[in-house]
């Protein structure tokens, strides 16, 4: 049994196929890699002057969409009159939530999934003492099912889900654009 062909043109096509091989294999590692890791942060503040605080907790996705749609949010609700707290989920990323009336999470979906940072946060968290929880699910298809993973997450832990807002990348949002959706439900969540 031979395993490297006699035949220059099945050499090169072999070695053609390798080559891709090992560049999926890299690239594959480096995307769960990137799915998997914390994204440290700092702690922005929109509307210090607001009635009542909330956290805004994102994990980054692959993309900016988790990034910009939360912020669109977190803008929402800071026109209602939200003093808001925006970060990564982290490690660094406040665990105390004993100041804050409304917690908003914002998440990439991969596989139906929702990201395993937001998932480490919130289950770091423990026991949310029946904490508002507002879900925002980013995908590049269909983003109830994550949103539905994570709003049983949230439950589990004694959270109430007061709103999901499920998102999509690759095709048009009802109500206009992704962050136009974002920015428009948060405004319409009073303290």
């Amino acid at each position: 049994m031979k395993l490297w062909p006699q035949k220059k043109w099945k050499q090169i096509l072999l070695a053609i196929f390798l080559i891709i091989i090992v560049i999926f294999a890299v690239f594959s590692a480096y995307i769960v890699i990137n799915l998997n890791k914390d994204v440290v942060s700092g702690i922005d503040t929109i509307d210090a002057q607001g009635s009542k605080s909330a956290l805004v907790i994102y994990q980054p996705g692959l993309s900016i969409f988790p990034k910009d749609v939360s912020y669109a949010l977190a803008n929402g609700l800071a026109e209602a009159g939200w003093r808001v707290e925006i970060t990564t989920a982290s490690s660094q990323a406040p665990k105390d939530l004993s100041n804050y009336s409304l917690l908003v999470l914002g998440f990439p979906t991969y596989g139906a999934q929702p990201g395993t940072a937001i998932v480490r946060y919130l289950e770091g968290l423990g026991n949310l003492h029946g904490i508002n929880t507002v879900l925002v699910s980013c995908a590049a298809g269909n983003a109830n099912e994550s949103a539905a993973v994570m709003k049983q997450k949230v439950q589990s832990e004694s959270g109430i889900v007061k709103e999901s807002v499920c998102l999509t990348s690759m095709a048009p949002n009802t109500g206009g654009t992704a962050t136009d959706v974002a920015r428009q439900a948060g405004s319409k969540i009073l303290p």
